[in-house]
């Protein structure tokens, strides 16, 4: 991979009116970080945060390839679901956010992508009341796009139609 990147194989939920001290006191799950609206977002920094949140990491996605952060993170999904549940329902926890990290390595010549979780994932997600994001990361390589084969018609296309 190219840039170093944070890692994004995360969960988090979060809100501007979400209580995480009497939600932490209520739920078996348990988060490597907790923050609460007013504190600061860096020790020392001016900067606050604007919302009370939640996160656990997943696994790391700068190392775990995308098709086994999806099916890890829908065992993790099903194992967890009242737990899961419990938060999307808490009061305040308006923002619910399962991620998941892509990097893409992009040729010259290639425009864009799309892509969207598997059935089974998104179906596990609906069903706890996350949403999944994809945090995808860039690094545009420089290989020559290979020669496009000329169509038996003698077209330069490559006989798309």
């Amino acid at each position: 991979m190219g840039r170093d990147t944070a890692n994004q194989f995360i969960l988090f939920a979060h809100g501007e009116d979400f209580d995480v001290d009497a939600f932490l006191k209520a739920t078996t799950l348990t988060f490597e970080k907790v923050w609460r609206r007013g504190e600061p977002k860096y020790p020392g920094g001016d900067v606050l945060h604007e919302t009370s949140g939640v996160q656990m990491v997943l696994g790391d996605g700068r190392v775990i390839h995308l098709p086994e952060q999806e099916r890890l993170a829908c065992e993790f999904l099903k194992a967890n679901r009242d737990g899961l549940r419990d938060l999307a329902s808490w009061p305040g926890a308006k923002y619910r956010i399962l991620g998941l990290q892509r990097h893409v390595e992009l040729s010259p010549g290639i425009g864009g992508f799309c892509m969207g979780p598997p059935s089974g994932l998104m179906a596990a997600c609906l069903d706890v009341g996350f949403g999944p994001t994809y945090y995808v990361t860039l690094d545009h390589v420089d290989r020559a796009r290979p020669p496009v084969r000329p169509s038996p018609k003698g077209d330069s296309d490559g006989g798309a139609v």
